[in-house]
């Protein structure tokens, strides 16, 4: 009876994989009725939008003029959607691609995606020519659900793309927080962690309990973790402190939802590259930052929210960490050079 049904799954998992096949092309085939027969309108975009979607559609213009080199060898697209079908049957995708480049000898591709050219590269020698002789033509960053999400509608300067708010929360961090006099006043705080994170580990190696062994990727993240909050916050502790020196519920909640960020940001999203499908979440990555993003969210607006009022207030009035020193920036005028938005995405991305 167990062979029957070992035998009857093996036959059924091919034609379920070609069910998904063709409920996607379906899907597709849908959708593009759907985007060539609705009525045009006028679209208002923002002007971080406008700057980013004009040098987009002069590459693709050029491109298609064929006044440009061709473009490197790459699987053969669909119509349409490119290879975001391959890309979503075939995951990971990094992986799909190191394979389809090796088989095709090649070591700089072009995969479109959606209306997107992707080129992957796998040579160092032309990446330094990517990343070094032609730095100011990929200085910006892409625009994607994930960083967009995290950084508060691009109001950071670590995620958003190369325009005058990228500028300006530039010179914050450069002028206020990464200089040698935050670094030196800052210190007694990461001495404070250091102590602490060895007096965890030799609690974690001590105890009397039958598990004795010390898990250092947990300890690890919690130690940055720890220090992030520390200069930034002045506190170790979102809840209560536990004795050990070891994290809480919330810390542990923290450091997950903030390396789960990390693993997502840049991750392959079928709707930047189908604007279309937004919100339809075939892949489950808009859900997954969603609640990262809540999770980081819930915990740091807490604290700014009430940071933000006592200096408002006066009823605080010296500089502890980070966070007091984004909220008591002035500019010229002498009135406050952030909003209290730019002071979360700031915040957020720092973690």
């Amino acid at each position: 009876m167990g062979e029957t049904v070992v035998g009857t799954l093996s036959l059924l998992l091919p034609y379920s994989a070609a069910l998904e096949q063709l409920l996607l092309v379906v899907v597709t085939f849908i959708i593009y009725l759907a985007v060539r027969l609705r009525p045009h309108r006028t679209m208002t975009t923002t002007k971080l939008e406008q700057q980013h979607g004009c040098s987009a559609t002069a590459v693709a213009c050029s491109r298609a003029s064929g006044a440009a080199a061709p473009l490197p060898p790459g699987p053969v697209p669909w119509p349409i959607v490119g290879s975001v079908p391959k890309m979503m049957l075939n995951k990971p995708a990094f992986r799909w691609i190191h394979l389809m480049m090796k088989e095709m000898g090649t070591d700089i591709a072009c995969v479109r995606l959606g209306a997107i050219h992707v080129v992957v590269i796998t040579c160092p020698r032309i990446a330094r020519e990517v990343l070094k002789k032609q730095d100011a033509n990929f200085a910006s960053r892409p625009l994607t659900f994930a960083s967009r999400t995290f950084s508060g509608g691009y109001r950071s300067a670590v995620l958003s793309p190369f325009v005058d708010q990228w500028q300006k929360m530039r010179r914050v961090l450069t002028s206020e927080i990464i200089c040698p006099s935050r670094h030196k006043w800052l210190h007694d705080k990461r001495s404070d962690e250091a102590d602490n994170l060895t007096r965890y580990v030799y609690i974690l190696a001590t105890t009397g309990s039958s598990s004795s062994v010390v898990d250092v990727r947990h300890v690890a993240r919690h130690y940055c973790g720890n220090v992030i909050r520390r200069l930034v916050f002045n506190r170790r502790y979102f809840g209560e402190s536990q004795p050990n020196g070891g994290p809480g519920p919330l810390e542990v909640q923290h450091v997950d939802a903030v390396f789960a960020s990390l693993g997502l940001l840049y991750g392959f999203c079928v709707s930047d590259y189908l604007p279309w499908l937004l919100g339809l979440d075939l892949d489950g990555h808009e859900k997954a930052v969603k609640e990262a993003n809540a999770t980081v969210n819930r915990l740091h607006d807490t604290v700014i929210d009430e940071r933000w009022r006592q200096w408002k207030s006066g009823e605080r009035q010296e500089l502890e960490d980070f966070l007091d020193v984004l909220i008591t920036l002035k500019d010229d005028g002498g009135n406050p050079l952030l909003t209290i938005e730019e002071v979360k995405a700031q915040v957020q991305v720092a973690n």
